[in-house]
């Protein structure tokens, strides 16, 4: 970055931000080493499109604030899984650190591209920011940081040459890609009719004194898990585009509803009955259908409403703030919990912040990977957590992996913790048995 970049970045309150070509390679060169399953490694470049007429028409400050942004919202991607890197100028580089095979390497490609259908916004200025990707992945399980690289530059001059979103290197990587896609739309369908999902249990642990709005220490996020033959264990963050390709949002909130409460309600008759909270499919936040299938499903299943907590991710709210404030609105009213999911990541303007219609903020994983060495991510999280206190809204941070960060948070006054450090994602008997044994240490 030029002097004159450094500066204006500086004035800006922006940082600039530091090239990270050799953690890349370094990163890939790991990877490989670690001898993954399929021995598959993917690499998607990323390029801003129209990154120069941007700086010109708002200058150097509107674009080291938009590079900022775009890295925050890489790194909000899932852990494992994707890993990013700043190469420089307008260019990004995402590892796809858990590859399966090519065909998952384009539903990552397609979850990095989702993360610029928000808005950027740059003083009264509303951006629409959209990049082109190359993909590549190391077949023939070559292990050479820099043909991969190699591979997934050329990739990016064809999408940029043709204005494609992305593109994968090879017509024959292609054809099998859009085949497996298609495959596993049809298998999903198929599991969603024949009950094949699962949830999976990943708790979530009060760190101050309980208060009389407590029912217990302990809760949990129910996280859907489709299980295949081929493939093994599929993520929610494959799974649920997968679902909103198909258009089948409400039949998977249906399905997610009564399992989550059922798991409620057979708890109900132990000493320690658990809330639960789901993940909300965008689509369906702002749907009259999702107020019949709650009110249905806590009427069938006989559990106070106040137990369940449905996570909603901000970006609902910044698409139509009156639309999503009435339909979270009349969801309260039923009871229920409302929950804004990875808060910070969006445009968090305290213009709707203090009428937001919920009753909890998740702050999101990459403010809290950052809380004990950088002093912008601690400075964010302090005034996340009193401005929400102050707004009657509890805290809940993701992504702890440690016990400092953890003692961190309970000195910050933080309300609830979430990680792997606590606990990992399970399936149903050991999250109970797991509970249990909380439960019995606690006493």
């Amino acid at each position: 970055m030029p002097p004159e970049s450094k500066e204006a970045a500086k004035d800006s309150g922006v940082r600039p931000l530091e090239v990270q070509r050799g953690a890349l390679l370094k990163c890939l060169q790991e990877c490989f080493a670690s001898g993954s399953v399929t021995g598959q490694v993917g690499l998607v470049l990323l390029d801003i499109r129209e990154f120069r007429e941007l700086n010109r028409s708002f200058g150097e400050q509107c674009g080291n604030s938009v590079l900022a942004e775009i890295t925050q919202r890489l790194n909000a991607l899932p852990s494992p899984g994707f890993q990013s890197f700043y190469l420089g100028a307008d260019e990004f580089a995402v590892v796809l650190t858990t590859l399966r095979s090519p065909g998952f390497a384009v539903l990552g490609v397609e979850q990095i591209i989702d993360k610029f259908k928000r808005v950027f916004e740059w003083q009264q200025h509303t951006l629409k920011i959209t990049v082109n990707c190359g993909l590549a992945y190391n077949f023939d399980a070559h292990h050479d940081p820099n043909k991969l690289l190699y591979d997934a530059e050329t990739a990016l001059v064809r999408a940029t040459a043709q204005n494609q979103p992305y593109q994968l290197l090879g017509k024959n990587e292609q054809a099998e890609v859009d085949q497996l896609k298609w495959q596993l739309l049809n298998d999903l369908h198929e599991a969603m009719r024949d009950d094949k999902l699962s949830l999976y249990y990943q708790p979530k642990i009060r760190l101050g004194a309980l208060d009389a709005a407590d029912e217990n220490r302990y809760s949990a996020e129910a996280l859907i898990r489709w299980e295949t033959e081929e493939h093994g264990i599929i993520s929610p963050d494959t799974t649920l585009p997968l679902i909103e390709h198909l258009g089948s949002e409400v039949d998977l909130i249906r399905w997610l509803l009564n399992t989550a409460l059922k798991k409620i309600s057979a708890m109900q008759s132990t000493a320690t009955p658990v809330g639960l909270s789901i993940n909300v499919p965008p689509a369906s936040v702002t749907t009259r259908e999702l107020h019949a299938i709650i009110r249905e499903a806590l009427s069938l299943w006989q559990v106070p409403a106040k137990l369940l907590t449905l996570e909603i991710t901000e970006d609902v709210l910044i698409r139509d703030k009156e639309e999503a404030f009435n339909h979270l609105s009349k969801l309260r009213a039923l009871g229920v919990r409302i929950a804004i999911d990875d808060f910070g990541t969006g445009y968090s303007s305290l213009a709707y912040f203090k009428h937001l219609p919920a009753d909890e903020l998740k702050i999101d994983r990459a403010f809290i990977e950052g809380l004990l060495d950088d002093k912008a991510s601690y400075s964010i999280v302090k005034l996340v957590i009193e401005l929400a206190h102050s707004l009657g809204l509890c805290v809940v941070a993701e992504g702890v992996e440690d016990q400092r960060t953890l003692d961190k948070l309970k000195a910050m006054h933080c309300d609830y913790a979430q990680g792997f450090f606590i606990a990992k994602p399970m399936p149903e008997q050991p999250f109970t048995d797991w509970l249990a044994k909380q439960n019995s240490t606690s006493k």
